[in-house]
């Protein structure tokens, strides 16, 4: 297997120490879509917020440690989430946060579970966008937000690894797939273009 080929592997399904090294450097990389995603999440002191495909917890520790509201995060990976468990423990401890292993396509959450959810650069290894957003449709409480941060697809074109596992949907797809289900949807350019908030408001 080719460097890229598992460096893209890992990314959409991390396991072992190969998963835990390519995480840290990832977490490092893109801590500025970290931080256009809680600003525009904006946590209120009442808020029950989810992070789909939280991975090692890096992004959720932080967020969950300086802002107000309860946190659940989830990833597909059995493994990084026991390395996020690590990461987090004190907050779960605190009932801060909570951490399960589950599939976005098919939450075990009952619906109008959260005020607010969020996604950083997960999008691209959705099996089916379609089912994924109606999850999260489901999921979320009326007036709720959803926060779908991701690259540009001329940004994943200049990454060698994005050739493989990745899926480049169009702003017009993820726009659709959100539209179609009664969301109104925004876009909010970020990181001089490289990159995209799309927030999408549950609105009854």
């Amino acid at each position: 297997m080719s460097l890229n080929r598992y460096i893209a592997k890992q990314l959409s399904n991390p396991a072992g120490f190969g998963g835990k090294l390519i995480f840290s450097i990832m977490n490092r990389q893109v801590r500025p879509l970290y931080k256009e995603t809680i600003r525009l999440l904006t946590p209120s002191n009442t808020d029950s917020i989810l992070d789909i495909g939280c991975g090692n917890g890096y992004a959720l520790k932080m967020f969950a440690s300086q802002y107000a509201g309860t946190f659940t995060g989830i990833d597909i990976s059995t493994s990084i989430i026991k390395d996020a468990e690590r990461r987090c423990r004190k907050l779960v401890r605190g009932r801060k946060l909570s951490l399960s292993c589950q599939d976005a396509s098919a939450m075990l959450f009952a619906d109008g579970s959260f005020n607010k959810a969020y996604t950083i650069n997960t999008v691209y290894f959705w099996e089916n966008l379609d089912n994924t957003m109606s999850e999260i449709w489901r999921t979320l409480k009326p007036n709720g937000l959803f926060i779908n941060t991701l690259f540009s697809n001329e940004t994943l074109s200049r990454l060698p690894h994005t050739k493989f596992e990745y899926k480049r949907w169009t702003l017009e797809e993820l726009t659709s797939a959100g539209s179609n289900l009664g969301f109104v949807v925004n876009i909010i350019p970020i990181m001089s273009d490289t990159a995209y908030c799309i927030l999408y408001h549950k609105t009854n």
